[in-house]
């Protein structure tokens, strides 16, 4: 059996989340140091990973490390990537094994280095046209969530990120919700309180991903507003795929994708000409499960194991 190292930080509630679902028998998921329990030894590892000596560098990484023959392929997550990391992989494998980078977020501080050296893949199509990468459709993957039980419907819209400079878009949106007497929810991180909208809830700290899937089970339509020039799809397209709800996105490359629906998908920049009750109203359109399938862990692993850039 082909087996495959996924290598990934898991320290927000997402990556956590992820790392537990995946159950695939020819899979295997891990981070790439060994775990620590206290803030001290978080400290000295963090410490020792960057002292340059490879014994103490290697003490600390995870038990796969004796196991590293077993691999075919080993992708390292981009939130685990470290030169010296990659370099102990890259003398430590045979030719036999690919190893390989995945970009998750973009842009990455890192990516002259990666192209130059590693077979690296990315989800958003323009950064992987700029950079000489390899492109890959983003993925999701289901835990245990129990899409046949029902959820009482609370809301009608809701959004869950950072502020990144997105509350003055989301603002403006809260106030065409609240002109349409419709309901919302927008759980926001930030220090800074810029709108005074009864809807838009500023968190002090993460919420986990378990207590963002009921809220989205909660609500009819999920809101993505992505950052300027992004074009790859985010974690809330993906949910809104999988969890059969409505999508607000500022987006516009969402129309070229198979799953685009305008009765499910409304994209920002025609919301001057939609009336929002109207969108919210038509009937949601289901996608049709080969179409979902394409966007799931399964296809992206396949594509990851099979695609070898370098040897092209």
């Amino acid at each position: 059996m082909r087996k495959t190292l996924l290598l990934l930080e898991q320290i927000d509630s997402f990556e956590q989340f992820f790392a537990k679902s995946v159950s695939l028998p020819q899979v295997e998921v891990s981070t790439p140091y060994k775990k620590v329990h206290s803030q001290m030894a978080h400290k000295i590892r963090a410490i020792s990973k960057r002292l340059p000596f490879a014994s103490l560098h290697q003490f600390w990484i995870a038990e796969w490390q004796k196991r590293i023959d077993d691999f075919d392929t080993i992708v390292v997550f981009d939130n685990a990537v470290s030169q010296k990391l990659l370099e102990f992989i890259k003398s430590r494998i045979t030719k036999r094994t690919k190893l390989k980078i995945w970009l998750w977020n973009v842009p990455n501080e890192r990516i002259e280095y990666l192209k130059e050296n590693f077979d690296v893949y990315c989800f958003d199509q323009n950064y992987s046209k700029e950079y000489g990468l390899t492109f890959l459709e983003q993925f999701y993957i289901l835990d245990s969530v129990n899409l046949d039980e029902k959820t009482d419907v609370l809301r009608d819209f809701y959004f869950v990120g950072a502020d990144k400079g997105r509350i003055q878009q989301l603002d403006q949106l809260a106030g065409m919700i609240e002109e349409s007497e419709l309901t919302y929810l927008f759980d926001v991180f930030s220090d800074d309180k810029q709108s005074n909208r009864s809807g838009i809830n500023y968190l002090d700290s993460k919420i986990t991903y378990p207590e963002i899937i009921e809220k989205i089970q909660e609500s009819k339509v999920i809101v993505e507003i992505n950052k300027e020039g992004q074009a790859g799809l985010t974690l809330r397209a993906l949910e809104a795929i999988f969890y059969g709800k409505k999508l607000v996105t500022n987006n516009h490359h969402i129309k070229d994708y198979d799953f685009y629906n305008p009765n499910n998908i409304l994209v920002l920049d025609d919301v001057n000409s939609v009336d929002l009750i109207e969108f919210l109203n038509k009937p949601y359109q289901s996608v049709p499960k080969h179409v979902i399938e394409r966007y799931s862990f399964s296809n992206w692993l396949n594509c990851m194991t099979k695609v070898n850039r370098r040897e092209e």
